[in-house]
C-alpha cells in the first residue's frame, strides 16, 4: 500500500509541510480561487495588516464573489455571495479592497475594534494609508441597512490618524468614555527648545498630561524599556505628566484604570493651576 506524504490543507490541495499562517494558507490556496473571487473578511484583514482580537485570527479562509456567482465551499473555507465585490493585489494575492474589508468586520467586530480597523486603514506617521477616510464613507453608504450598519456609523466620527497599535486606538476610546476630550494622537512635542521632538501616543495638551501604552514587548525588550524611561524623564523634566497604561488596565480591570485616572488628574490639574498662577506673578 502506498502512503502519501505531505498535507492537504484543502481538497486537492497537497503541500509538503502545513502552512504557517494565513498567507501560507491563502498561497496554497490559490490554486482553486476563481478569476472573480477575492479573500474577504478577517481573512483580507489579516493579510493587509489589520489588528484583530486574538479570537479572529484563526478559523476559516473567507472568500468573497459577487451575486449572483456561487460562492466557494469546502473544508476551511466560508464563502461570501455580496453585492459588490472589487480588490487589488496583495503580495501576489487577489484582496477585497480595503475600505470593503472594514465595511465586512463591520458584521464580526465591536463597534470599538472596527475603529482600530479604521485607524489602521487611515495610517499613522510611520505607515502609509490603506484607505482614505471618505472611501470607508462611500463604502458604508453603499452598505447602508446591511448587517453591522450601526457599528459603521458609530465608528467612522470616531476613526483617527496616527495610532500605531490596537491597543492605543482601544486605549483613545476608553480615555474619550470616560469623558477626557480633545485628545491628541502622536502629536510631536518639542522639548529641549524645538531640538527634541517625541511622539507620545495619546495626550492632553491643555492638562499637560501624555499617555504611553506598555504591552509585553516594552517589558521584555531591554532597549525598548530603556527608551520609555528616558523618554518618560524627558517629558516630565519639562513639565508635563506620562501614565503609563498596561493591558491589564486596559482589558483586564478598566474601571481601577479609571479610578486611578480621576486621582491622577486631579493632582496633575492643581500642579497646572499653581504653575499659571506662578507664570502670572
Amino acid at each position: 500500500m502506498r502512503i502519501q506524504s505531505g498535507h492537504r490543507p484543502f481538497h486537492s490541495v497537497h503541500v509538503t509541510s502545513p502552512p504557517r499562517g494565513v498567507r501560507e494558507l491563502c498561497r496554497a490556496y490559490l490554486p482553486l480561487l476563481s478569476e472573480a473571487a477575492y479573500f474577504s473578511h478577517q481573512t483580507a484583514a489579516m493579510l493587509l495588516g489589520i489588528p484583530l482580537p486574538s479570537q479572529l485570527s484563526e478559523g476559516p479562509l473567507h472568500i468573497a464573489v459577487a451575486f449572483p456567482r456561487t460562492p466557494p465551499r469546502g473544508r476551511g473555507v466560508h464563502g461570501h455571495s455580496l453585492g459588490s465585490v472589487h480588490g487589488e493585489i496583495v503580495d501576489g494575492m487577489p484582496v477585497c479592497a480595503p475600505a470593503q474589508v472594514w465595511c465586512q468586520l463591520s458584521g464580526v467586530l465591536d463597534r470599538e475594534d472596527l475603529v482600530a480597523a479604521g485607524d489602521h486603514l487611515v495610517g499613522a506617521r510611520r505607515r502609509e494609508p490603506l484607505a482614505e477616510i471618505d472611501e470607508l464613507m462611500d463604502a458604508a453608504a453603499d452598505l447602508n441597512r446591511t448587517k453591522g450598519s450601526r457599528s459603521r456609523v458609530w465608528a467612522l466620527p470616531r476613526i483617527r490618524f496616527g495610532a500605531d497599535s490596537r491597543p492605543e486606538s482601544l486605549l483613545r476610546l476608553l480615555l474619550e468614555e470616560y469623558g477626557y476630550t480633545g485628545l491628541e494622537v502622536n502629536r510631536p512635542v518639542l522639548l529641549r527648545g524645538g531640538r527634541l521632538v517625541l511622539h507620545p501616543d495619546l495626550r492632553l495638551p491643555h492638562r499637560r498630561l501624555a499617555f504611553q501604552y506598555e504591552g509585553d514587548g516594552h517589558r521584555v525588550d531591554p532597549r525598548q524599556w530603556q527608551a520609555d524611561i528616558e523618554r518618560r524623564d524627558l517629558l516630565e523634566a519639562e513639565g508635563r505628566r506620562v501614565v503609563r497604561v498596561t493591558s491589564r488596565d486596559l482589558f483586564g480591570n478598566p474601571d481601577a484604570f479609571r479610578d486611578r485616572l480621576a486621582g491622577f488628574v486631579t493632582n496633575v490639574d492643581i500642579r497646572a493651576t499653581k504653575d499659571d498662577i506662578r507664570d502670572e506673578s
